[in-house]
């Protein structure tokens, strides 16, 4: 497939011949698991519809078929971004098992990001909720066809579809596989593509990530058998579906995989998910260190009975020793922490560790065929042991590079084939990593990462703007997020809302990329080579804050 980089020939026999990779697809594992697991529940969404394990077969099935029947062909990519209702988890079934290739995109992005990921991959399909909240996608859609014309299907869950688009919904309550045969389903290559997921996004918009059957399908079991889940598993995932975390890391796929049950929400709340393990005695739940935090703040936590709990998956950004800590003494239940990456380098604590592995370090290789370098960024040089240098990562689950993106691979990627992840990581005496920072330039918002250099190109644009720089401060709750430092044009003012509403309204960014801060300068610091000084920023945001926070 032209933009993909394959694994070496010698690395693609290895992980064969150990097992690691098993040459069935996708929905062929999952279809096994399926029909082993049948009436076990396997989803529940928040208006209480239930779903076993021979419904998501039956349904996904079903629209597979509905899908080939529309038009698409293996290897097609269709643009997913529906929310997290039961459709999701459908339609991304449903393409897989078409021979499609999901593009894992989420809910807040808009029109800039949308049509940049269609035009890169080609996209034919476009899948989409009709409305939600306040947005209109169905827009969104149209104006998508306008900017990449090899739309040209556009699938819509929940609400009437317009007229050419397709409604989901429909597709669901037709029994196609009654008129035509499985058995026509097109059985893509399990060495190729499966999914698209996307990268932090460091450098610009995001990368596509292609994850192959192969690979993802190692994951995710791989991934069950590191957390122990099995058919009593109910796992509340209440981050993005598309999430690499919440699709595969165990995620979705990982608990039906093991006959478990996962249950969606689309609300975040806290009280909201504390009344979802109650009522349906969630055994996991997985989420980033924001959102754990904020169940463990609740005011009227302990109004809930939240004995069913088990475990406490913790990933996205790094947990706090402290609220680990906690999680064990208010919520009586185990940790495990993970650093993973959706490129496909995944470190876990393991259940049974001593606690003070488990609060301090974010995890050992998942598989025995990872291997990893902490290397020196000044001098490309492997770490002392103990001292702090860049992750780099190969293995059997870890791409070998992005899709159509040979200038970039070029630097995120060593001669032989390590990914340089870009997290600064120091060697516990454990054989644990403890993540100490990054090297790339983002902002990472409660387990989202915003690129720096993609929001400071989008500022440029604003006429009031000279010169910008995007960097991280401190927050208490998300951890990080956006602050701007601008130097103005002569004679012309800006505030964050004004600012925030062109970001919005002309250049159509997700919202969760906005600054939240502005700060106005007559210059920004510049390092003895002239470069912006960024470090000098952050301290400089993080000095106010505390001002202000002493003050207060």
């Amino acid at each position: 497939m032209e933009g993909f980089v394959p694994w070496p020939d010698e690395f693609a026999r290895r992980y064969r011949e150990v097992g690691y990779w098993q040459d069935r697809t996708l929905g062929e594992v999952l279809d096994g698991c399926f029909e082993r697991f049948g009436p076990n529940p396997a989803l529940v969404a928040d208006d209480e519809r239930l779903f076993t394990h021979s419904d998501l077969r039956r349904l996904s099935t079903r629209l597979a078929l509905h899908f080939n029947a529309l038009g698409l062909r293996v290897y097609d990519r269709v643009v997913l971004q529906i929310h997290n209702i039961p459709e999701a988890v459908l339609t991304y079934l449903g393409i897989v098992k078409a021979g499609g290739i999901p593009i894992m995109t989420l809910p807040p992005h808009r029109e800039s990001e949308i049509g940049y990921f269609a035009k890169l991959a080609e996209a034919t399909t476009y899948a989409i909720p009709a409305r939600l909240r306040d947005f209109d996608y169905q827009a969104l859609a149209a104006a998508v066809q306008t900017e990449a014309p090899s739309v040209r299907l556009v699938l819509v869950a929940g609400g009437d579809a317009r007229p050419g688009y397709h409604s989901i919904d429909a597709l669901l309550q037709d029994p196609i596989e009654e008129r035509v045969d499985a058995s026509t389903l097109p059985r893509p290559a399990p060495e190729l593509p499966a999914v698209f997921q996307l990268s932090g996004g460091t450098t610009g918009i995001p990368k596509l990530i292609p994850r192959t059957h192969n690979d993802y399908a190692y994951n995710f079991l791989r991934n069950a058998e590191v957390c122990e889940l099995d058919e009593s598993t109910v796992l509340l995932i209440a981050i993005p579906q598309n999430h690499n975390f919440a699709l595969a890391c165990p995620g979705l796929m990982g608990v039906l995989s093991r006959g478990g049950c996962e249950i969606l929400s689309a609300n975040p709340a806290p009280d909201h998910l504390l009344g979802l393990i109650e009522r349906h005695r969630v055994t996991h739940f997985a989420g980033v260190p924001a959102m754990v935090l904020a169940l463990l703040n609740h005011p009227k936590r302990n109004d809930f009975d939240l004995s069913s709990l088990r475990l406490v998956a913790a990933g996205g950004s790094k947990l706090n020793a402290e609220v680990a800590v906690r999680v064990r003494q208010e919520l009586g239940c185990e940790v495990q922490q993970v650093l993973g990456m959706a490129e496909g380098p995944l470190y876990w604590t393991l259940i049974g560790d001593p606690e003070e592995v488990t609060n301090n370090t974010q995890g050992r290789p998942m598989s025995p065929g990872d291997e990893f370098r902490i290397v020196d960024p000044s001098t490309g040089k492997e770490s002392t042991p103990g001292e702090p240098g860049e992750l780099w990562c190969r293995g059997p689950y870890t791409i070998r590079g992005y899709y159509r993106a040979p200038e970039h691979n070029a630097k995120a990627f060593s001669e032989d084939g390590f990914y340089k992840s870009g997290d600064l990581v120091r060697l516990h005496p454990s054989g644990n990593l403890i993540v100490e920072g990054r090297i790339k330039d983002c902002i990472n918002r409660g387990g989202e990462k915003i690129s720096a250099e993609e929001i400071e190109n989008h500022i440029l644009a604003h006429p009031a703007v000279l010169i910008c720089a995007v960097v991280s401060m401190p927050d208490p709750l998300l951890g990080e997020k956006a602050c701007v430092y601008l130097v103005l044009r002569p004679g012309k003012e800006l505030t964050l809302k004004q600012l925030g509403q062109f970001l919005l309204e002309d250049r159509k960014i997700a919202k969760f990329k906005l600054p939240e801060r502005l700060e106005v300068v007559e210059a920004l610091p510049l390092t003895n080579v002239g470069k912006v000084n960024k470090k000098a920023l952050r301290e400089d945001i993080a000095e106010r804050i505390r001002r202000e926070g002493v003050g207060g």
